[in-house]
């Protein structure tokens, strides 16, 4: 009992601080949250307001997944096998979000010039 009351409070923490960093980008465009953008990268951004909605959606599917995540290990994690899936399952889903997002983050970016 107590691990799942440490499971809940981790998950739920990471999928509070998930939705609000949707909300702070999305809503409100605080650009600066984004990592990596800075005013020298700024330069290269070809569409802030979109880029800023892809990098809210990733944060936004993040978040509504770890606030899933004790529901899915409470129904289907009571045997080893099922908890190990349900992990994977979530690793894996952080890891196509996120990969899916690098990719289509090359849409709202243009490649930096080197001169020499």
């Amino acid at each position: 009992m107590e691990a799942k009351l440490v499971e809940i409070i981790v998950m739920e923490g990471i999928a509070v601080l998930m939705l609000w960093f949707a909300y702070q980008i999305g809503i409100k465009k605080k650009m600066w949250l984004i990592a990596g953008y800075n005013e020298k990268s700024a330069q290269y951004v070809t569409d802030k307001a979109g880029l800023a909605r892809l990098v809210a959606r990733l944060c936004l599917l993040a978040g509504l997944a770890s606030g899933a995540m004790p529901i899915a290990t409470a129904i289907w994690g009571a045997t080893a096998t099922g908890y190990a899936s349900c992990i994977g399952a979530y690793g894996g889903f952080i890891a196509g979000i996120t990969g899916f997002t690098a990719l289509q983050a090359r849409d709202y970016t243009v490649k930096s010039r080197v001169t020499g």
